[in-house]
């Protein structure tokens, strides 16, 4: 994966500066019922982190993009947030902490691909938590639903041209991003080649470019995954917890970390519907 580079990152921060409404508020209830120490993993520029840090939560970000990890600490600076950011991949985590919840929003895990590295991934994950805390991801498994994805008609013998999108960054400049987009069927995986320009009074002054791939996941194939991986239990969330993903293309799941064999079960705190 080719990505999240300089320009992509204040493409999006400008494109996409603010969490979803609803599901920020989902995991912040989440975090606020468990206590503790947060990690998100994947946790990019910061939209769900740095409002979560506002809110008083104590939670870390990792991530491999150092684009989007510097973005986030500029912004949680200039908020006055004390803020503790790692720049690593899922793959080889290895963080100081555990954690007595992690969650992963936007279906942001789909962009580590099958076989060993993912599996690695999820393992890492386990180990990081406290026994029996939550892990939380949100998996894509309809982009044809998804309006970010805008890929639903592309086939492998099919790319298709997204329509570009345009943002206007605070000096006047402008940064267009343009995507072909297709799909391979084993596994089933959505392809993003994508193109960002930034111009300022019509002459080009940056331009970068980008390889990612996002893998479509049945909700059930990611359960068994996670059983494999180190969680003692998974389980898919439906009905009026999840409804908040309503129409987004993802499922959300929740594993629990592995509990002490022999001993007292650390208490869950209840769930509260609002």
């Amino acid at each position: 994966m080719t990505s999240y580079g300089a320009l992509c990152t204040e493409f999006y921060d400008l494109d996409k500066p603010l969490a979803p409404t609803e599901a920020l508020a989902y995991y912040l209830e989440r975090a606020r019922d468990v206590g503790g120490r947060i990690l998100e993993p994947m946790c990019g520029s910061g939209r769900f982190l740095i409002p979560m840090l506002q809110a008083g939560v104590r939670v870390d970000g990792v991530d491999c993009a150092p684009a989007m990890l510097e973005a986030c600490r500029r912004r949680a600076n200039a908020l006055g947030l004390e803020v503790e950011l790692y720049a690593q991949g899922l793959e080889a985590l290895a963080l100081p902490h555990r954690y007595a919840l992690a969650f992963v929003p936007a279906g942001s895990i789909g962009l580590i691909a099958e076989g060993p590295g993912f599996s690695a991934a999820l393992t890492n994950l386990s180990a990081h938590l406290e026994p029996g805390a939550p892990l939380l991801l949100e998996v894509v498994n309809s982009v044809s639903e998804n309006p970010d994805s805008r890929s639903g008609a592309a086939t492998e013998d099919e790319p298709i041209h997204c329509e570009p999108r345009t943002v206007k960054c605070p000096d006047g400049a402008t940064i267009a991003y343009s995507c072909v987009v297709s799909r391979s069927r084993a596994p089933e995986a959505i392809s993003y080649a994508g193109t960002y320009e930034k111009r300022e009074g019509g002459r080009l002054i940056a331009r970068e470019t980008e390889e990612l791939v996002l893998s479509i996941r049945p909700a059930e194939s990611l359960v068994a995954e996670l059983l494999r991986c180190g969680f003692d239990s998974a389980r898919v969330i439906r009905g009026p917890e999840a409804a908040f993903l309503e129409g987004s293309g993802c499922t959300l799941i929740e594993a629990r970390g592995r509990e002490p064999r022999g001993g007292a079960a650390r208490p869950r705190p209840p769930r509260r519907l609002n």
